[in-house]
């Protein structure tokens, strides 16, 4: 009884620290994002294409949403493998 309220209440602790790692990885691939794109603008590339380009570089920030998350862990699923089906970069 007292190792299954002990792991509840591990697992209390460990949500809000995953949870905060995943807004801080977030918070960075969003701000290399703006970078790039005003990098390429600067450089000058039309402000079309350095967001099409700068959307294609951080592909990242969609896999890290929770239904980015929730698409590879049932895609995972579904091919019946261990590792996770990343999104294909084009």
């Amino acid at each position: 009884m007292f190792s299954l309220f002990f792991s509840f209440l591990r697992l209390l602790m460990i949500i809000p620290k995953t949870l905060w790692q995943l807004a801080g990885m977030k918070r960075a691939v969003k701000r290399a994002k703006r970078k790039f794109k005003k990098t390429l603008i600067k450089n000058g590339f039309p402000r079309e294409l350095a967001e099409e380009l700068a959307n294609e570089y951080a592909i990242l920030d969609e896999m890290l949403s929770i239904r980015g998350i929730l698409k590879l862990i049932k895609t995972s699923w579904r091919t019946e493998r261990n590792t996770s089906a990343f999104l294909k970069v084009r």
